[in-house]
């Protein structure tokens, strides 16, 4: 009881000291506090808001009219196999996998609110339902900041492909032993997932302006939260940086990177990055290094998606109360085989310029429906990819069970 209260105490007088060193920071840096919050909020306003708002609220709206529960029916024989998550999942990985962060954390903790989906069904779902949005990865960070499309498909590929890979491996938590495993069913057809639809429907009572009001209105709140962390992050960073914490933490770091060949100038950039992606990847574009290395860096802080988004996304899951520290093994564990695969994906099939030494510049963006369209033939071959595998470990199941059968006829 003692040594619970004293580290209660030094949790306490921790926090109280970080909060000063912060305020001491901020008073001491007033106008570059100043400006990156400026920047902080620029990046909200004109990028984040308009973004993810028309998701936030389809998402709600469709939740709302049971299109969710439509789709869990549809998909129950392919999410059981691969994830060993209900069919309600594949509506936040898709829903995921086109918006990008942190609307997976929130469609889960929504889910679960509902009683859709279980304790250890949400734990599993968010280790691989937590990902980047097409757009950012293909338009902001390929063309806009590495000047290269095809640098963009690489790190988008090898993002998604990875979190595939992690669900599969999350599948084995929580395992239940005592159970036998379950024979695999036929797909219960488009008349069973209508019906489900319209039992959700009707026990959501509200008329469809009630829907769209509280979904707008539910919207908003998350997107100010978000901009919140955006907006302090920033001015972490910029202060970090201003007061040399950045160069002292990549000091650190550079005993583990410099020796595999990885640029000097790269270090600061992961450290941002580490912090939130989006400036961590602006300032990997800035610096002089090989662009397969600042592939596979961008592709690694994707992936593990900075403090930033981590803050946000906690705030949903301890409302569910599942494991945070799980939560970032897996976000881990995510960027490590991102960046893997898009190392294999450089090896396998090198395009141009790889090696240039080439600094940030200015790119003429694609047409808005241009790499929209890029990005839901991403997202399209993503689910297709999803499919086949669980088409796969359902035919493997069926081939495995027939000789038990067959043995227990003799």
């Amino acid at each position: 009881m003692n040594k619970q209260h004293m580290a209660n105490k030094i949790h306490a007088a921790g926090l109280c000291l970080l909060c000063l060193i912060a305020s001491s920071f901020i008073l001491a840096f007033p106008q570059e506090s100043f400006q990156a919050a400026i920047s902080g909020l620029d990046t909200w306003l004109k990028i984040v808001l308009p973004a993810l708002f028309p998701f936030f609220v389809v998402a709600e709206v469709l939740i709302g009219i049971g299109v969710v529960d439509f789709i869990a029916v549809l998909l129950q024989p392919v999410m059981r196999p691969v994830f060993r998550c209900s069919g309600e999942s594949s509506f936040i990985w898709v829903m995921s996998i086109t918006s990008g962060y942190p609307v997976g954390a929130k469609l889960t903790w929504l889910l679960w609110e509902k009683g859709k989906i279980s304790v250890k069904e949400a734990q599993r779902t968010i280790a691989f339902c937590s990902t980047s949005g097409p757009l950012f990865m293909l338009s902001a960070v390929g063309i806009g900041m590495l000047n290269s499309p095809e640098a963009g498909r690489i790190i988008a590929i090898s993002h998604y492909t990875a979190s595939i890979l992690v669900g599969i491996l999350f599948r084995f938590y929580a395992a239940d032993h005592n159970k036998p495993p379950k024979t695999p069913h036929k797909s219960p057809g488009i008349k069973t997932a209508l019906q489900a639809l319209m039992s959700a429907r009707h026990k959501d009572s509200r008329t469809f302006g009630e829907l769209l009001g509280d979904a707008v209105r539910n919207s908003m709140n998350t997107l100010i939260y978000v901009g919140g962390y955006i907006i302090l992050f920033s001015v972490i960073i910029n202060i970090s940086a201003k007061t040399g914490i950045l160069n002292a933490l990549s000091t650190l770091l550079a005993p583990l990177l410099l020796p595999a060949g990885f640029d000097h100038s790269l270090l600061n950039g992961l450290i941002g990055g580490i912090l939130e992606m989006t400036a961590g990847c602006r300032l990997i574009s800035h610096s002089v290094a090989p662009l397969y290395h600042k592939i596979l860096l961008c592709s690694f802080i994707i992936s593990w998606s900075g403090f930033s988004i981590h803050s946000q996304a906690l705030a949903y899951i301890g409302k569910i109360g599942i494991s945070s520290g799980l939560y970032l093994a897996a976000k881990f564990l995510h960027a490590v085989l991102a960046t893997a695969i898009a190392w294999l994906i450089i090896k396998i099939r090198p395009f141009a310029d790889l090696s240039a030494f080439h600094q940030f510049t200015r790119h003429s963006e694609l047409p808005w429906p241009a790499m929209f369209w890029t990005a839901w033939q991403l997202a399209f071959c993503s689910i297709i990819t999803l499919l086949i595998i669980g088409l796969l470990i359902y035919l493997a199941q069926g081939k495995a069970k027939k000789p038990a059968k067959n043995r227990r006829q003799r």
